[in-house]
């Protein structure tokens, strides 16, 4: 039998354990299982990761590539930087709830991996804080927003929309009306840097204390 170069069995054991993710699991899933859908020894698994849970890293940082490469995309593409902003937001909490609804053993993985091994995010969570850092320079030198911190603002907009972006929240927000909220935050965060006031923005309710509702609006 021909020998496949290390590249291709890597991404053989990445493909086959995404399928059996998906059908089984990743309590159930087992490297002797993959070794078996791939017709190979499990010691040649164990030749590209040490153990299941380097695997399923493996498999969610494949996926986390991809969405970094949107994220940088996304952030170049046309519209103001505030619309970018706001766009970028709003496609990655769609993405992600459509993520935990269709595909809810890899959103699993997922949300394990930011939850339980936060450093092998940091590369996502850097190129997020990026997207925000250069979207707001554009927006700075463009006259859109006013002079800023920039390192500060970017880590503002990355808190501010944490409830919309951290694969934690994604479930527990899962049955709640959340886009609209995403659109919301982002533009009350833009409106505060705004270079000169514009008109008002959407009107938006907000419970206060007692449960009693006040209203404003966003720019």
């Amino acid at each position: 039998m021909r020998r496949l170069p290390s590249d291709q069995t890597r991404l053989r054991i990445l493909e086959a354990t995404l399928r059996l993710l998906r059908r089984h699991g990743k309590d159930r899933l087992a490297i002797v299982d993959i070794a078996r859908d791939l017709g190979m020894s499990h010691a040649n698994i164990y030749r590209f990761f040490r153990n299941k849970t380097e695997l399923l890293d493996a498999v969610v940082k494949d996926w986390l590539t991809r969405v970094e490469a949107f994220v940088r995309e996304s952030s170049q593409g046309p519209g103001t930087a505030g619309e970018r902003i706001e766009g970028l937001v709003v496609t990655l909490h769609q993405r992600r709830r459509r993520r935990h609804t269709e595909d809810p053993e890899v959103y699993e993985a997922f949300r394990d991996l930011f939850e339980l091994r936060p450093d092998a995010a940091e590369g996502h969570r850097k190129a997020l804080f990026d997207a925000f850092r250069a979207l707001l320079a554009e927006g700075v030198q463009s006259g859109e927003f006013r002079p800023m911190d920039l390192d500060a603002m970017a880590t503002v907009l990355k808190d501010a929309t944490t409830a919309f972006l951290h694969p934690v929240m994604i479930p527990i927000l899962a049955h709640a009306t959340t886009t609209p909220r995403a659109r919301e935050v982002v533009r009350c965060v833009l409106a505060s840097l705004a270079s000169t006031p514009g008109p008002a923005g959407p009107l938006i309710q907000v419970r206060g204390p007692g449960n009693r509702r006040r209203q404003g609006r966003v720019g």
